[in-house]
């Protein structure tokens, strides 16, 4: 298979983006297409399986090219869930329209995802009701001088700094055990956030 290329600002892109966050909405069509899913956040799914230890149960929001699945220790159990069915039984959820998927983990992860919500305390709190432990990466750019206007061209449609998003996390319930910057290079430097539910 060729390598997925990464995401580059796109003028397009980010009139697109204006226009979901205008409608509240998803971009479905951009992640039904596999060639969307970048190869490099593959690394980022091996790196975020080394904090889930053997035998947990695990829901993967926003799964994507299901990567996490293969780089998971043993014994654990993997539920994916996306806007578009990726695998035979993965799940189908839109966060944008509060669709979360019932149940009991011992974790959730969201690798990639939150920059895409516009609301995204609602599915941090949905993560807190059904895990008591939370695996996310966030693109923090905008804390380095990045515009708005780059953001919007990369598809994110909300803007949290490193700083918001641990008060973020707070209000939803979730303390923050380790935070590192998860750089991919280019424009997606991602901070990684381990928590636990408090």
């Amino acid at each position: 298979m060729n390598a997925r290329v990464p995401p580059r600002p796109d003028a397009d892109r980010a009139r697109e983006t204006e226009r979901l966050i205008a409608d509240g909405s998803t971009d479905t069509a951009r992640w039904a297409q596999i060639q969307n899913l970048a190869t490099q956040w593959d690394a980022r799914a091996q790196r975020a399986a080394t904090h889930i230890p053997a035998g947990a149960k695990v829901l993967d929001i926003g799964c994507g090219a299901m990567a996490l699945k293969a780089a998971l220790a043993p014994g654990c159990t993997y539920t994916g869930a996306d806007v578009v069915e990726r695998a035979p039984g993965a799940l189908v959820i839109d966060l944008n329209r509060k669709e979360f998927p019932e149940g009991r983990y011992d974790w959730v992860t969201f690798l990639g995802v939150l920059e895409y919500i516009h609301e995204p305390a609602w599915p941090l709190l949905q993560a807190a009701k059904v895990a008591p432990c939370l695996l996310l990466t966030y693109c923090c750019d905008i804390t380095q001088g990045q515009a708005v206007e780059l953001r919007r061209s990369m598809g994110w449609v909300n803007d949290l700094s490193r700083e918001s998003l641990r008060v973020l996390l707070e209000e939803c319930g979730w303390r923050v055990d380790t935070e590192a910057l998860d750089k991919q290079g280019g424009h997606n430097h991602q901070y990684m956030f381990v928590c636990t539910r408090l």
